[in-house]
């Protein structure tokens, strides 16, 4: 079918503008009406796709995963970065628990639902259905939660509860893959690589590429296309660590905090000098990875499908969605305690649940093995669409407390004055001394005034001889 007279690659030239324009106004209307951007994205995909045919999905599914693969590395790294360690100290052990636990029952209610009625009898459907969409996305949470702005904490929360979910359910959903290899010869060994590698694996080549990368830009961070040496290197990062059977995100994410976190190695790598990630790689990480991120929102909506779902599979997904929303708020609750995890939080962490890349991209990679998985394509749409549309509402229902941004904002402050005088007093010239773009320059003392040199002054007057007074 052709738009306007378009044809072939004209016409998917128009498409991939259209998506960045429609991308851009949809970020604007996140910030500005707390709408998902993925709700726009998606349904261009769908007004492209099931609706005018403009394009066939069959050599979709060739590059899909790539490019979800890739939007997730960048917006995993990136939010490495954000996350300081000294912060998240406090409430690590919560996040944890809280995203394990969510996961892990949202997994439990998925499959019961699609085992029982959205997919009767078929065992391993069900199960990949259920744990590709257990998990909450961080590429659509992290994202959301900066757009709102809450605090530093509550952000650091949230960023941590989308990495920690989408790491699990990477991993749950490799082993399953694993289980239903082909070559039962070595059933044992790929499930035991499963289970047991992902985690340290990722962590420990994380940290070394962390570590090796950041001797490079003590050198060479302010040459031109550092930014794109950097992003090519967590690329190479993300292959290495999948191909020795590790967590290639979880390596992107322990790689970012690393660069974020120069301070607490730099007794390592004997550097006395302050350094900072510079802000002209950040927005070159942060635009390509928004294109990529526009672009496979874009493809889900080709996926879709106009069919009627039918009355069962419709209110199954509107069952799933209310249910998925109060478990996670119930979750909240039974593993976070105050005043680590204030509970003011459960508003906003409870509403931020919306499903998107991450399970996106397991079914999809899920097809090359088991291609009965392209069944799922609908529901899981629907479910995507359906948690995002909730999440919006949710968070026009209950807004970010005012009080978690002012006392964000107030910690932000508190804590970034004693590092800036340190830095200051210690080399007013060193890079990275200003910690925080927001904060004002500081005003000189007045210099006082030099001391007279004795050496220099001029010689004494000459005394004047005077007659004496008369009597």
């Amino acid at each position: 079918m052709t738009l306007l007279g378009l044809t072939g690659t004209t016409l998917l030239v128009l498409l991939l503008g259209v998506t960045l324009l429609v991308g851009f106004g949809a970020d604007w209307l996140a910030v500005r009406f707390r709408i998902p951007d993925v709700l726009w994205l998606i349904g261009l995909g769908v007004l492209a796709g099931p609706v005018l045919g403009l394009l066939a999905t069959g050599s979709l599914l060739l590059i899909a995963p790539v490019l979800g693969a890739a939007t997730l590395v960048l917006i995993l790294f990136d939010a490495g970065i954000d996350l300081q360690l000294s912060e998240i100290r406090p409430y690590l052990g919560s996040a944890l628990a809280f995203s394990a636990s969510v996961y892990f029952v949202s997994v439990g209610t998925l499959y019961l639902v699609a085992y029982f009625v959205l997919f009767p009898g078929h065992f391993v459907l069900s199960l990949l259905f259920a744990t590709a969409l257990g998990c909450a996305s961080g590429a659509v949470i992290i994202p959301l939660a900066r757009r709102l702005g809450v605090g530093p904490d509550l952000r650091n929360f949230l960023q941590l509860d989308g990495a920690f979910e989408d790491a699990i359910a990477v991993v749950v959903v490799t082993t399953i893959l694993a289980l239903r290899a082909p070559s039962s010869s070595s059933l044992a060994l790929n499930v035991t690589a499963s289970l047991v590698l992902p985690l340290p694996v990722g962590i420990a080549l994380g940290l070394a590429a962390g570590l090796i990368w950041l001797l490079f830009l003590y050198s060479w961070q302010g040459r031109p296309f550092s930014a794109l040496a950097t992003l090519g290197f967590l690329f190479v990062v993300y292959a290495v660590t999948e191909a020795l059977g590790g967590s290639g995100i979880l390596a992107a994410l322990v790689f970012g905090i690393v660069l974020g976190n120069e301070a607490l190695v730099r007794r390592f790598l004997r550097r006395t000098r302050p350094f900072r990630i510079s802000e002209e790689m950040r927005k070159v990480e942060v635009e390509i990875a928004f294109v990529l991120r526009a672009y496979f929102l874009f493809l889900i909506g080709m996926f879709a499908s106009l069919a009627d779902p039918g009355l069962g599979v419709g209110a199954s997904v509107i069952v799933l969605v209310l249910l998925l929303l109060g478990l996670r708020g119930l979750v909240f609750r039974a593993t976070t305690q105050p005043p680590k995890t204030p509970r003011e939080w459960q508003g906003t962490v409870t509403a931020l649940y919306g499903r998107g890349l991450t399970s996106a991209v397991l079914l999809i990679v899920s097809v090359e093995l088991i291609p009965a998985v392209s069944i799922l394509f609908e529901p899981a749409i629907l479910l995507i669409v359906g948690t995002n549309v909730a999440m919006t509402v949710s968070l026009f229902a209950r807004p970010v407390p005012r009080a978690t941004r002012a006392a964000g904002q107030d910690r932000r402050w508190a804590e970034a004055s004693p590092r800036y005088i340190s830095f200051t007093e210690a080399d007013p010239r060193a890079p990275g001394a200003l910690p925080d773009e927001d904060m004002p320059e500081p005003v000189p003392d007045p210099a006082p005034p030099p001391a007279p040199d004795p050496a220099r002054a001029p010689p004494p007057l000459p005394r004047i001889h005077q007659p004496p007074s008369p009597p």
